[in-house]
């Protein structure tokens, strides 16, 4: 049962203008938190929103949908009126799981500095399943003869995926090869099953630079990719997926990113930004290798039971 002083309404068409303000007074400029919770407001596949009141005055907003790209897991996020305690957070919460259409894993993502939140979800069995690091490399030229001293030995070709638009089967490599490393990082939040056709379309889209964006080819196999996008923030780009066919091979994934700062420096770009999930490999590999920035630092939590 709900605390007395508190009283929950599920919100059956959400006021996004008043959502949108609420959300500016309780998160200030907590840019991902606002995102966050408007992308699942807003989202077609959205199951439910609740408001929590406390005395008449609302405290409280939580909201869940699924992920067609990720359909294994229930997304939500929390957001509320700064406060003590987690009383709020333990009334949004009993809302949600009583909600007949919820679907168990829970998954949500909160700042690692949003310690109210960190430790009311591990309270109520919630686990930390990854993290994200979303650092910011500044640009600077890269001699391989120092780095990659072993570089010109090796029989490779480094090419940039322009040159494989029109070669069917290296396409049809590339785009199996990313599939399979991407699914090999998301383990616990399977993705769903896809068409090759929207594999290709996340690969080859519009803000993929695809002169920036290399792979490494010996005896017609690719053996690394590295992708590069537009940014947002002006004279920025961002790194992509990135893996190689075998996990050994790792190298050639870091000589492919050191030739995307080195494309970064010619095009006049001073800083790459990057998203690094401690789930997938070839991206930790690149953050302990190159000098990236201090990083915030995003954690993501589960309950995959209601007996956790």
């Amino acid at each position: 049962m709900f605390r007395s002083d508190y009283s929950i309404n599920h919100i059956n068409s959400p006021n996004i203008e008043v959502i949108k303000e609420i959300l500016s007074n309780w998160v200030w400029e907590d840019d991902f938190t606002h995102r966050y919770f408007l992308r699942g407001i807003h989202i077609k596949n959205n199951i439910c929103t609740y408001e929590a009141y406390e005395n008449g005055m609302l405290v409280g907003l939580i909201t869940a949908w699924k992920s067609e790209f990720h359909p294994s897991c229930t997304y939500f996020a929390i957001v509320t009126k700064p406060h003590i305690g987690i009383e709020i957070e333990t009334v949004l919460i009993e809302a949600l799981s009583n909600f007949k259409e919820i679907d168990l894993p829970l998954q949500t993502t909160i700042w690692e500095s949003s310690y109210g939140l960190k430790t009311f979800y591990e309270k109520v069995g919630f686990l930390e399943v990854r993290r994200t690091y979303m650092p910011l490399l500044r640009t600077s030229k890269i001699d391989f003869q120092l780095v990659f001293p072993d570089f010109n030995g090796q029989d490779i070709c480094i090419q940039d995926i322009n040159s494989i638009c029109n070669h069917k089967e290296l396409k049809i490599k590339l785009i199996n090869l990313v599939r399979e490393n991407y699914e090999k990082a998301h383990t616990v939040n399977p993705v769903g099953v896809h068409s090759f056709q929207k594999w290709e379309e996340l690969i080859f889209n519009e803000d993929t630079i695809k002169s920036g964006s290399f792979i490494i080819l010996k005896d017609n196999e690719i053996l690394a990719y590295s992708l590069l996008h537009y940014s947002n923030t002006p004279n920025h780009f961002e790194f992509g997926w990135r893996g190689t066919k075998e996990n050994t091979d790792v190298q050639f994934m870091l000589i492919l990113t050191a030739s995307q700062i080195n494309f970064a420096i010619e095009n006049g770009v001073k800083h790459i930004e990057a998203e690094v999930d401690t789930t997938d490999y070839f991206s930790v590999e690149m953050l302990k290798f190159f000098p990236f920035s201090p990083a915030p630092t995003l954690l993501t939590f589960q309950k995959r039971t209601n007996n956790d």
